[in-house]
């Protein structure tokens, strides 16, 4: 996966520094231009992305560990707030203590 994101990318693919770029079907090709439809670019604005940035922006600023409250207030949506919050525990990014309090790891 790292190869798709840092090495071979659609806009800008470092080819020499890729090394399977021998086997390459695009380059044996000729390294044609993307002739298919427009790509769709995600807009980042009301994502679960961005929930999970500014939910964990406060776990980062506290000096410890933080009440649910403090984080509900950060996002208005709570189903997509939950979803991010849980996520975010999920992936070990955030814990939550016995005490019903969130932090960093």
């Amino acid at each position: 996966m790292e190869l798709g994101a840092l090495v071979c990318t659609a806009d800008r693919p470092r080819c020499g520094g890729c090394p399977v770029v021998a086997r390459c079907a695009w380059q044996q090709s000729g390294a044609p231009a993307y002739d298919g439809p427009p790509r769709q670019v995600q807009t980042y604005a009301g994502t679960d992305r961005q929930c999970r940035g500014r939910l964990l922006a406060v776990l980062r600023d506290a000096p410890g560990a933080v009440p649910k409250a403090r984080l509900d207030t950060v996002w208005e949506n709570a189903e997509q707030r939950e979803r991010a919050l849980a996520s975010l525990v999920e992936d070990g990014l955030a814990t939550l203590d016995a005490d019903g309090r969130y932090r960093l790891p």
